[in-house]
């Protein structure tokens, strides 16, 4: 009969075998665990330089179009200042031509009084002399 003592030694060299298995296969496990995890650390950081470099170059797009508008903000400012240039200019010179027509018109209407008064004094002139010489031809005319 075998010893008890060696049934006792069997049995705990099964477990142990049984804990060694286990522990393997959750060592192997592990190593795959970690394997994956491996894989996807290096998967996040490529996706990180992606984005990264999608950022960046994001951003030079952005200083280019930021660049833009503010050359088309000074190319709007200098074409307002123009704009505000010459209507300054037209403004002044269409204020000279109306004061250059309102001269021209008050010397008009100046001319056209003058005569209107020298017609008015012609007509006085002619009514006074008529009327004294028209009496006597009215009586004339009385005495037919």
């Amino acid at each position: 009969m075998p010893d008890n003592s060696t049934t006792d030694i069997r049995v705990q060299l099964a477990t142990l075998k049984q804990e060694v298995e286990n522990v393997n296969s959750i060592h192997g496990r592990i190593d795959t665990a970690i394997d994956k995890l491996t894989d996807v650390s290096t998967s996040i950081k490529s996706m990180l330089a992606v984005h990264e470099e999608k950022i960046q170059r994001q951003e030079q797009v952005d200083e280019v179009i930021f660049n833009k508008l503010r050359e088309r903000q000074q190319d709007i400012d200098k074409v307002f200042k123009d704009l505000q240039r010459e209507m300054d200019q037209v403004e002044k010179r269409l204020l000279i031509e109306i004061k250059s027509l309102r001269n021209d018109i008050g010397d008009r209407v100046g001319v056209l009084e003058k005569y209107r008064w020298i017609i008015l004094g012609g007509f006085i002139a002619l009514g006074w002399v008529v009327s004294k010489n028209f009496m006597p031809f009215i009586k004339y005319m009385n005495g037919f």
